[in-house]
């Protein structure tokens, strides 16, 4: 299951549109405790699948920071994407000083967003 956190919602129903027609399980959060809540396969109080990769939106400012930071503190292993604007370069920088495996433009994510939900969204980490 691929998790994701965007500042845009019409972006974020992009994401969620796109896994779903790619057949990939996917799911929003929004903060520090739905993130935790989704890696420990918590949903609503019910299990949920696990998470196979993490997308940050770096409009999310300090905050999507340091959800990449909870996400690789949880498990190493777990992918986690983060973009942002081209011309933010420190943000994207500061992204990959945090832990985020891939760091990309907002413009390189969408273009790519079908294949990095396939790699991505369907294998156990």
């Amino acid at each position: 299951m691929i998790v994701y956190c965007c500042q845009d919602l019409i972006f974020a129903t992009k994401i969620r549109a796109t896994a779903e027609a790619a057949g990939v399980p996917s799911r929003p959060t929004r903060n520090t405790k739905s993130l935790q809540n989704r890696l420990d396969q918590i949903d609503d109080g019910k299990l949920n699948d696990s998470v196979t990769g993490v997308v940050i939106d770096l409009e999310m400012g300090e905050q999507g920071l340091t959800l990449i930071e909870l996400a690789k503190s949880h498990d190493p292993n777990i992918p986690v994407i983060a973009f942002g604007s081209h011309v933010a370069t420190q943000t994207l920088q500061a992204a990959h000083d945090r832990g985020a495996d891939f760091v990309m433009p907002r413009s390189q994510f969408t273009a790519n967003l079908p294949s990095i939900l396939d790699r991505f969204g369907g294998k156990t980490v």
